[in-house]
């Protein structure tokens, strides 16, 4: 498996960083990745490692309290769950800090996927100016079946009568919608493994997750149904999990 010539030229163009999130002590995850995406110019990014997270640490970086009302099942996130959060909260400081405007971001479980890639540089080229995140890879609502429309409908009821914690705004931004030939508007996606953001959406993002009170994928998608970031979906999706492909690998960051 290999990245084609003009996906790799593309990304180079069209990103000031290409950043692979994971933790140190993973080495034989580095290696792995390193071989899966050979020919693109990336960096390890080291982010927050679980097993290092101490109980001072997570009170002074973690709002449970918040994060029970903020998440749709009303639950505390665990390690695991923190630690991909700050993770990704420290590519956006990292971002403002260094003046990065465009950045891509992946995990050290992404997956390209070679079928797809070489339509890449036209889904990057169609992103308007003002693009804030697109998601190259993500699970949920890859296609808008009429059961999620449906679905949509009944949730919009629920909201109208406070009976579920989204909005109508964010129900109404659920699914995706048309934009061009390889984009969508995004709506509520999961994953964090392969997706690209402006400084803009940096800025939002380290706001509204300082202290941490979402799982990471949740903040990505919270903020697009609030209409807080403009968001997009690559179609087709262009990176996988290797989670999906081989079930005894997952990412190390989670």
């Amino acid at each position: 498996m290999s990245i084609p010539a003009p996906a790799i030229s593309g990304l180079e163009q069209f990103f000031d960083k290409i950043l692979v999130v994971t933790v140190p002590r993973f080495k034989e995850r580095h290696a792995a990745v390193a071989k899966k995406l050979e020919g693109l110019p990336f960096e390890f990014f080291w982010g927050a490692d679980k097993l290092a997270l101490t109980p001072e640490f997570i009170s002074e970086n973690y709002d449970e309290t918040k994060a029970r009302r903020l998440q749709r099942q009303g639950k505390a996130l665990n390690s695991g769950e923190i630690a991909c959060s700050l993770s990704h909260r420290m590519v956006y400081e990292a971002m403002i800090q260094n003046g990065w405007k465009k950045v891509l971001v992946l995990e050290d479980d992404v997956l390209p996927l070679e079928k797809e890639l070489d339509q890449l540089p036209d889904a990057l080229q169609e992103l308007p100016p003002d693009w804030e995140l697109v998601y190259l890879g993500y699970l949920k609502h890859e296609t808008v079946t009429p059961s999620l429309k449906r679905k949509q409908f009944f949730y919009r009821i629920l909201a109208s009568l406070g009976l579920m914690r989204w909005s109508s705004k964010m129900v109404a931004n659920m699914l995706p919608r048309p934009f061009s030939m390889h984009l969508r508007k995004a709506g509520f996606h999961d994953c964090t493994h392969a997706y690209a953001i402006t400084i803009s959406a940096a800025e939002k993002l380290l706001a509204a997750q300082t202290p941490v009170v979402y799982r990471a994928d949740d903040l990505l998608s919270s903020s697009i149904q609030q209409e807080l970031i403009n968001g997009f979906i690559t179609d087709p999706k262009f990176f996988d999990q290797e989670i999906f492909h081989n079930s005894h690998l997952s990412s190390e960051i989670r």
